[in-house]
């Protein structure tokens, strides 16, 4: 079965990928990634985030430890993929900004990224919904989310624990 993975939807994840997800059912869903990195945010042995990566798709996956193990973050950058039913990789970033106002996502922050590296790099953040577009020389060029939260400490999972049956 070829994975559905054409739809972002804020709060739940890309088409069949569902935050909450494990490791191993993400791994049945899409096989193997191409990248796996693992890294820490402190000292903390239990804040660790383990990201995998699958170049062909244009996909990123992260799994936190302290969450155990579950589908936390999801990264993409493939053109192809849609946010109720518009492309938004490639937009500009007025572009964006129009198109989510149509989707009825107002609550908009603005954060300037840019560096000598990259001089006109910036974030637009939709607040509300845990989503972040990334856009480099005016355009999208990555969006990332998450799922969203009950309150400060506690996660909304749109799934909880394997999907498999074993």
């Amino acid at each position: 079965m070829k994975a559905n993975i054409a739809n972002i939807t804020p709060g739940e994840g890309l088409g069949d990928l569902k935050f909450g997800m494990q490791r191993a059912d993400v791994k049945a869903l899409l096989g193997e990634p191409d990248e796996v990195e693992s890294q820490s945010h402190d000292d903390d042995d239990e804040d660790i985030t383990e990201s995998w990566h699958y170049d062909e798709i244009e996909v990123s996956l992260s799994f936190d430890k302290v969450e155990d193990w579950k589908l936390c973050t999801i990264a993409v950058s493939n053109p192809e993929v849609k946010m109720h039913d518009k492309k938004v990789i490639g937009l500009s970033k007025d572009g964006l900004v129009e198109a989510l106002k149509k989707m009825k996502i107002t609550n908009l922050s603005y954060d300037d990224w840019s560096s000598a590296e990259m001089p006109d790099s910036m974030t637009i953040t939709a607040d509300d919904d845990e989503i972040v577009f990334w856009i480099e020389d005016g355009t999208v060029m990555d969006v990332q989310w998450g799922p969203l939260f009950i309150d400060e400490d506690t996660i909304k999972w749109p799934i909880n624990g394997h999907l498999s049956k074993n």
